[in-house]
């Protein structure tokens, strides 16, 4: 039976953190990251180098529904530094705009600067009300003469941007991380170092409400950052290689209310 840890939140300074990370190469080296991926909602994007065809290209539309909650994140990767000789000096950034059910716009995001001799991520998020039909994201240069090269398009539930990862329909086993690294100690803040934590193959992954939220090596997983007085329901698969079982039934839990 797997174990699950729960917890809505801590501010005790001296106690024992679990950290956690996750990568595909057993070393923690290849794709390292301490946040484990969420599903794209975009359909047909790729890891494929393009070039944009013009300084302000809408690259998504999506309806919005209530089901994707209250923030979404958008995040794409540029891709200039084997092609600094064609561009100018300049930056590419990734736009964000909601529009309501007649096409005007609510909010606009600009995510961070990147530059274009440079490869880099640029993300931002935005939140979400109740007259958002639409979200559109756009790569905007700040050359109208020069176009960026960008790959890893994502859109996400939530307010920060995690590893890319295609859409639930395409994701296949290959595609998730392969390895998790954990260590222990008293500092709350978990290390960007890979030498760092200790590695072995992810054996199970672990759902909840469907969505997925980690890897594990052992019959036991810490759920953290949970809300107070709320229902959960978890699942789990098993992985050998590239093969997964089927999720477990779901088991419902309540987090209690603070004290």
């Amino acid at each position: 039976m797997l174990k699950f840890h729960g917890k809505t939140g801590d501010t005790m300074a001296d106690k024992n953190y679990l950290h956690t990370a996750y990568a595909n190469s057993a070393d923690g080296t290849d794709g390292f990251t301490t946040v484990y991926p969420s599903l794209n909602l975009l359909t047909g994007t790729s890891t494929k180098v393009v070039q944009a065809t013009s300084w302000n290209m809408e690259v998504a539309d999506i309806k919005y529904d209530k089901s994707l909650g209250g923030d979404l994140c958008a995040s794409v990767m540029f891709n200039n530094a084997d092609h600094a000789s064609d561009l100018l000096r300049g930056r590419a950034v990734i736009k964000i705009e909601t529009l309501d059910k007649n096409g005007n716009v609510l909010a606009t995001v600009y995510g961070e600067n990147v530059g274009y001799n440079a490869n880099g991520l640029s993300w931002g998020s935005v939140s979400i009300d109740d007259n958002t039909a639409n979200v559109k994201v756009f790569i905007v240069t700040d050359n109208m003469f020069q176009n960026a090269f960008y790959s890893c398009l994502k859109i996400e539930k939530g307010t920060t941007a995690t590893p890319y990862i295609p859409s639930s329909s395409e994701v296949t086993t290959a595609d998730w991380p392969k390895y998790v690294g954990t260590y222990v100690d008293t500092n709350p803040f978990s290390s960007t170092v890979s030498s760092n934590y200790d590695w072995d193959e992810i054996k199970y992954r672990v759902y909840l409400d469907g969505t997925p939220v980690g890897g594990s090596k052992l019959l036991s997983f810490n759920l953290e950052n949970l809300k107070a007085d709320t229902t959960y329901n978890v699942q789990i698969n098993q992985i050998n290689g590239n093969i997964e079982s089927d999720k477990s039934e779901s088991v419902a839990f309540k987090t209690t209310l603070p004290k």
